[in-house]
């Protein structure tokens, strides 16, 4: 095992997360070892965390002695995500029942559709409301850090779709939040939203735009899919402590 400067990791890393989703001035720390690498990392959508938040990526022959010896500085941080298909290999102090599964997905490729609808929408006092009835356990809040832009639809004055966009420290854009109003779903209202955010998030300096999904959520990875995304990594999150 070696620790290295996350900015090493950055530059060195053939893991398309660690390019994409790892900004150096919020991990303070990683180690590698072969094709496995754990970083500490501190998105800004979390917030300030309690505790360490560890990723743990590369292969499971190769993550499970790197996680064993990076368990003995951190024997329980506060949040770990890890390769779905290493989460056996967790170190017992890390593992959770209730792990969450999840893609994360990229794409380059422009949409073809025009999305006049959409707009801005950042600034309307009825997006906590929208969240709350169709998202309620959305990380992205109108008060999230790192938040580009809140796009979304208006029909009578009434918002029934939106969605965020966060803009990394390499220009990814990373799509987040999206909902859609429970009473008008099935209207092709989500990926109106998702076209749009995926249209803007592509305007950035890398040329990429990114997201997380429920590995459960068929019908929105049907849509990404659709969009031009595909799975790159699929992790298991959890809260530890």
């Amino acid at each position: 095992m070696q620790e290295i400067s996350v900015e090493q990791l950055v530059t060195t890393s053939q893991h398309r997360f660690v390019r994409h989703q790892v900004d150096p001035a919020l991990a303070p720390r990683a180690w590698v070892a072969g094709a496995a690498a754990v970083v500490e990392n501190h998105p800004r959508w979390t917030g300030p965390a309690p505790g360490p938040q560890l990723v743990c990526l590369g292969p499971a022959e190769a993550l499970e002695p790197l996680m064993a010896r990076v368990a003995a500085l951190h024997p329980r941080p506060w949040r770990i995500t890890v390769e779905a298909a290493a989460y056996d290999a967790l170190p017992a102090g890390w593992a959770h029942d209730a792990a969450t599964r999840w893609d994360w997905m990229l794409t380059h490729e422009q949409p073809a559709e025009p999305t006049p609808q959409v707009g801005e929408v950042g600034g309307r006092d009825d997006l906590v409301a929208l969240l709350d009835a169709g998202n309620p356990g959305s990380f992205a809040r109108p008060d999230s850090p790192g938040v580009e832009a809140w796009l979304g639809v208006v029909e009578d004055d009434r918002l029934v779709a939106a969605g965020a966009l966060n803009r990394q420290h390499d220009g990814t854009g990373q799509l987040r939040g999206i909902t859609v109003l429970p009473s008008e779903e099935r209207r092709g209202l989500g990926r109106l939203v998702s076209t749009a955010l995926t249209r803007r998030a592509l305007a950035g300096a890398s040329g990429t735009a990114s997201l997380g999904v429920y590995t459960d959520n068929a019908p929105a990875i049907h849509l990404y899919e659709r969009l031009g995304y595909r799975t790159v990594h699929t992790f298991r999150s959890a809260v530890l402590s």
